[in-house]
């Protein structure tokens, strides 16, 4: 730091701490209420008294806990029996359904040209046409 500076910081520190002890110290006792803790009254010797009303008082209002509430005892039961479905067992698998459908390809493929609607038509309807044949 250049020379100046220090002796400007130095001349402020000096001037600030001389201020501060100099100052009155509080102008009550510092509790902020008098003697008698009822008046709250501020202000210098031979000043005129400034009295200000004590703050308002609100009752504490308890109440009275609530009577005990007995509840039932909780009552189990037991889980409701399970029964698992019966088994399905399917004589066959769908073969006219198969069938049909490949059937229904080919002649599809081959009156459409090979075109892949003509296909997936004649194989729904072969499908169809097959599943009528089996039942």
């Amino acid at each position: 730091m250049r020379t100046r500076t220090l002796q400007l910081l130095t001349l402020a520190a000096v001037a600030v701490s001389s201020a501060a002890t100099s100052a009155p110290a509080l102008a009550h006792d510092g509790r902020g209420f008098g003697r008698d803790n009822h008046v709250r009254y501020f202000g210098h010797p031979g000043a005129r008294v400034v009295y200000v009303r004590p703050p308002v008082r609100v009752p504490l209002v308890v109440y009275r806990p609530a009577p005990p509430y007995y509840a039932p005892a909780p009552v189990y039961y037991s889980a409701p029996a399970y029964y698992a479905p019966a088994p399905a067992y399917y004589s066959q698998p769908a073969w006219g359904v198969i069938g049909g459908a490949i059937a229904g390809a080919a002649i599809g493929g081959a009156v459409g040209e090979g075109r892949a609607g003509a296909i997936a038509a004649g194989s729904i309807i072969g499908a169809a046409v097959g599943g009528s044949f089996v039942r």
